[in-house]
């Protein structure tokens, strides 16, 4: 129940960005209308998902400070408040044809408010994760932030196939985009009732440590970060760049990201295996994730050279399997290289800053640069270099001590 309660945020967070991220092209024509075409409606909609996790980092440094002042379980309660209003704001907000300015105003403010919440969700909520596990199994608890993103994920897509299946292309633009924001909130109650279900429970505390972490752990794990999110949203953004870069339909772009999302749920359990053999399998983890850097180049080359659900199949499952392999010894290494009383303020802090500066921004740039230079293969070769970073911060942090380094 612990886990649960803490995870419901998360993957109710997850749901309602990656169902931005999947509708974009639908949100950028509501509330961005651009008569002359192209991608100008999908970048405005873009730099406005972006603009959510600007708040992140100020949500992480809020809520942390309230966490500390009040505790990890009243924090959480606050952010999925947070949440839930954003959520809220973003499913009633009428397009810029019935309000004109304030329309893209309001999604700019439900976007903010949901970065906000997530930035002060993230540390709390992984620290008590990673202090209620048993001994060397950290990690894996840690995890469950990732599993419950892809599960999040998995279900914002999964409205979206049935939706881009269901209704017209016209319906699907006119209000079809609004049913997973509308389904979101029905989920909120029994969301709230189960986090303070679980926030009442006993639960472990932070273990005795110092307090100073070391400057190169915190370096280490924002380049780790940085190198996940890029990839994460790349992943994530595949709906987008099927239908708007490769002109797909979206019933092709949603049903390939399905069946990734499913292919990377399947190798869970697999990288849980190896996460928690990670100080015997360092070499093996470290070839996974340059592999894995390597292997996007042609999966993307093939993608654009041949269009269509076969190709997409073969990117989407190839790049979400591959990725659930490293999930869990890259959780256990950043915040085993912490000290346990400063995990919560500092890791959510890090994570938001990051995630604004390099995850939040990625779908933004990557449309920008397509749209610049005319090569659609600039997602590939951003793909390629985030497991490169991702590569090389793993190696430094899996032979990181903060106990040693204190």
């Amino acid at each position: 129940m612990l886990v649960a309660g803490a995870c419901i945020g998360n993957f109710l967070e997850f749901y309602s960005f990656l169902a931005y991220a999947y509708f974009a092209p639908m949100i950028g024509d509501a509330f961005f209308p651009d008569s002359s075409g192209g991608l100008n409606s999908l970048l405005r909609a873009m730099l406005v998902f972006a603009a959510g996790f600007v708040a992140r980092p100020l949500g992480a440094v809020a809520i942390g400070r309230y966490a500390a002042r009040h505790g990890r379980q009243q924090a959480m309660m606050l952010s999925f408040l947070l949440m839930a209003s954003g959520l809220a704001l973003l499913a009633a907000t009428p397009p810029a044809r019935m309000i004109g300015a304030w329309a893209p105003l309001l999604i700019l403010l439900a976007r903010i408010v949901q970065g906000f919440s997530e930035g002060g969700e993230i540390g709390p909520v992984t620290a008590l994760l990673f202090d209620a596990a048993p001994p060397g199994q950290g990690g894996l608890y840690g995890s469950l932030q990732y599993l419950t993103q892809l599960l999040g994920s998995l279900a914002a897509v999964s409205v979206g196939l049935v939706l881009s299946l269901a209704l017209s292309h016209a319906q699907l633009y006119a209000w079809g985009w609004r049913v997973p924001f509308a389904l979101g909130l029905v989920i909120i109650p029994a969301g709230f009732a189960l986090r303070r279900i679980a926030t009442a429970l006993p639960h472990a505390s932070p273990a005795a440590g110092a307090a100073r972490p070391h400057a190169m752990a915190v370096a280490l794990i924002a380049l780790t970060v940085a190198g996940g999110t890029i990839s994460t949203y790349l992943r994530h953004f595949g709906v987008s760049y099927a239908i708007s870069v490769l002109h797909l339909s979206s019933r092709v772009g949603m049903l390939a990201n399905v069946a990734g999302m499913l292919a990377g749920l399947a190798t869970v359990p697999l990288g849980w295996w190896v996460g928690l053999r990670s100080h015997h399998l360092r070499g093996v983890i470290g070839t996974l994730m340059v592999l894995t850097g390597i292997l996007s180049v042609p999966l993307y080359r093939f993608a654009i050279a041949q269009p269509g659900l076969p190709s997409q199949l073969l990117l989407n499952c190839s790049l979400f399997a591959l990725s659930s392999l490293t999930l869990v010894p890259l959780w256990q290494a950043m915040l085993e290289s912490l000290p346990s009383a400063s995990r919560v303020l500092l890791f959510g802090f890090v994570y938001a800053t990051t995630v604004s500066l390099f995850g939040g921004f990625t779908p933004s740039l990557v449309t920008w640069l397509i749209q610049h230079t005319g090569d659609a293969m600039m997602a590939g070769y951003l793909m390629a270099l985030a497991y490169g970073v991702q590569a090389a911060a793993w190696y430094g942090l899996s032979r990181f001590d903060c106990r040693r380094h204190a």
